[in-house]
């Protein structure tokens, strides 16, 4: 029987990590300037020209700052956790770009999480963003008296709502003015000559959807009398297939309306998919107003009127929120409401 050879392998020896310190040993200065200039919150600190003969080095060196050792070392993880309903919807990715950009410039590394309308898969993502240390969260899925804003209260992380208002006072939020802007769009359609119109909204324990119900009842009320006829269906999410169920029994139930104002765009094209179903003309038939004036709504037939909300200025300032949160400053105004604005199109028109 032949012996079979025993190769003996032979360790090769590991590369020591570079360090900070030698990094600073390269540029010859002290290791707290090289991490002054590797921190973007600190970097205004040092001159211009010492940033460059560090970044050189580090360049030169292959270093990589360790996270680990800088959490360990400022009990910051310089992560946030970004919690939205559905990234299928295209109003949430310009809030989440704006967010990852606005705290990108301080160094910041952000984790999106996508809940589904889940309110289960809503709290495991919270209880996971908290036990991984992020040192915030931005959360656009809150509902109104919801238990997960004391699950958040309670582990001590700094906390802003966005697009969304839990309505607690000790949760910053950003959002838009819903319910001026559902007045505005009725009160386009009445400005057209419209007499008949009927809401499609969304749930009624978001802020969103009760808000913008609250505007367009009483922009109704305002126009029509006190003791006109509030003509709404409610979806149990923000999304075209619900958008499409709802405005078929609005349709089926109310045959003398003119005009429909749905609670986002989602719901719009459900409403435009079930007009168009019916074999009913938009804007001939039954005009359409949407809200959020999301992506392609222009390319859309008939081109969507809708009330544009300020997605970027909204993830910004919720970023801001969070940045000043976090280092301790205190919150002098918890609510921030911005304006939208009418987003004229081909969906709606004089009735016939």
């Amino acid at each position: 029987m032949d012996r079979v050879k025993k190769t003996k392998i032979k360790a090769t020896p590991r590369m020591s990590r570079v360090t900070i310190i030698d990094v600073a040993e390269q540029a010859g200065v002290h290791w707290s300037t090289v991490s002054r200039a590797l921190n973007p919150a600190k970097r205004h600190l040092i001159s211009p020209e010492m940033i460059e003969r560090i970044s050189a080095c580090v360049k030169r060196l292959g270093y990589r700052q360790n996270a680990m050792a800088s959490a360990l070392r400022t009990q910051k993880t310089r992560t946030i956790g970004v919690i939205v309903s559905n990234l299928g919807d295209p109003i949430h990715p310009p809030i989440v770009r704006a967010i990852e950009d606005r705290l990108g410039e301080i160094g910041y590394v952000v984790f999106v999480g996508n809940t589904d309308n889940d309110s289960m898969r809503e709290a495991a993502l919270i209880d996971r963003f908290i036990s991984q240390g992020v040192d915030g969260l931005i959360v656009a899925t809150f509902k109104l008296k919801d238990p997960l804003v004391d699950k958040c209260l309670l582990a001590g992380v700094p906390t802003v709502a966005v697009f969304r208002d839990p309505e607690r006072p000790e949760i910053p939020s950003v959002r838009v003015d819903d319910a001026e802007a559902m007045a505005r769009a009725v009160r386009h359609l009445v400005e057209l000559g419209h007499r008949k119109i009927a809401h499609v909204g969304g749930p009624q324990n978001l802020s969103t959807g009760r808000n913008r119900y609250r505007g367009f009842r009483k922009a109704c009320k305002t126009a029509f009398g006190a003791d006109s006829e509030v003509i709404a269906k409610f979806g149990k999410a923000f999304t075209v297939d619900e958008g499409h169920s709802a405005c078929g029994e609005l349709l089926d139930q109310h045959r003398a309306i003119t005009a429909i104002v749905a609670g986002n765009d989602m719901l719009a094209i459900g409403c435009l998919s079930a007009i168009n179903h019916r074999g009913i003309k938009c804007p001939g038939d039954i005009s359409l107003i949407g809200m959020n004036d999301m992506l392609f709504m222009d390319a859309v037939y008939p081109p969507l009127t809708t009330m544009h909300t300020p997605s970027r200025e909204l993830g910004l300032q919720a970023a801001n929120l969070l940045i000043d949160m976090i280092d301790g400053k205190k919150i002098e105004k918890g609510r921030h409401i911005l304006a939208s604005n009418l987003i004229i199109r081909s969906s709606a028109s004089k009735p016939n």
